[in-house]
Formats: structure tokens, sequence, C-alpha cells
């Protein structure tokens, strides 16, 4: 009888490991399943990048100007492994290179858009995948400096005033 007590309580002691390892396994199943995911949901995390806005004068025969603003966006941690200063410089050399007459045709956004973009994937590859316009503005007189000259404002304030006083009538 003992021996019969004695092989009972060694199955029962073999199902209790063989449930308790089960568990286990299905526990480091759902935790590398859960690491994975999240892994992969931060590496496919969008992200953005604006450029500084771009001031150039188109080659062509009236030597038009454009101002643009360009944001970027990609994987967040692929663009971050991007150098910006050649980003910019290649996206101002390209620009320079536009046609003006597509420039302000109807897909003029677009047409800028899919010029940069073929240009910078060429240069970086796939970690830019897409590229957006912020603004476009075409023919406008770029100045750097913030300064207005006074004279050349037609209406001056102090014309409009002169004459004028503030006194009280008795």
């Amino acid at each position: 009888m003992d021996k019969e007590n004695n092989i009972k309580y060694k199955k029962q002691e073999r199902k209790n490991s063989i449930i308790t390892i089960t568990i286990l396994v299905c526990i480091a199943l759902i935790a590398l399943t859960g690491i994975s995911y999240q892994v992969a949901l931060n590496s496919a995390k969008v992200g953005y990048v604006s450029l500084q806005p771009i001031n150039v004068t188109l080659s062509s025969e009236q030597n038009n100007k454009l101002s643009v603003k360009i944001t970027l966006s990609g994987k967040s941690k692929n663009l971050n492994k991007l150098n910006m200063e050649a980003v910019q410089l290649l996206a101002k050399e390209t620009i320079t290179k536009l046609d003006y007459d597509s420039i302000v045709s109807e897909d003029g956004n677009e047409y800028i858009k899919n010029v940069v973009l073929t240009a910078l994937r060429q240069e970086f590859g796939d970690d830019i995948e897409q590229v957006n316009l912020d603004s476009l503005l075409t023919d406008v007189t770029i100045n750097d400096s913030n300064k207005e000259d006074d004279n050349d404002n037609p209406y001056n304030i102090q014309d409009y005033l002169k004459g004028f006083s503030w006194t009280k009538k008795e």
C-alpha cells in the first residue's frame, strides 16, 4: 500500500510540475509579445521636422522670387539620425532648380512636394516619408531686415496732424 501511495504522490507531483512550468511559459510568452509590440509601436512613431524657411530667386527670365517653409515627416527615430544642415542645403538647391511655370500652375504645391521628396530620398534614403509645405509665396520681395524706411511711406502721420491742436475753447 505504501508503494501505491508513493506512486500516486509522484504522479500528482509530476502533474503539478507540468502545470507550473506551463503557466510560467505562458507568462513569458505574454511578456515577450507585449515587449515586442511596444518596440514595434515606438519604432513606427511618426515624427515631424520643420526646416528653416527657404528664400530663393529662381533662375528664369524674370528672376522670380520664392519663399517656402517645408516640414518633413517620417519615422521619429530615422529623422533624428539625419543631418539637418545637409537636408536644408539639398532642399534649397532643389528648390532653386524648380520651374517657375510649374510652381504657379494648378498643381504647383504637389509639384514642389514631389520634386523635393524625390531629391531627399535619393540622397538620404526612405527615412523621409512625406514633404509638407507650410507656406509658399512667389514673386515677393524678401527683406532680411525688419526696418521700414519712413520716407518711403506715402501716408505720413505728421502731415495729417499738421495744424491740429488740443486746446480748450472758452
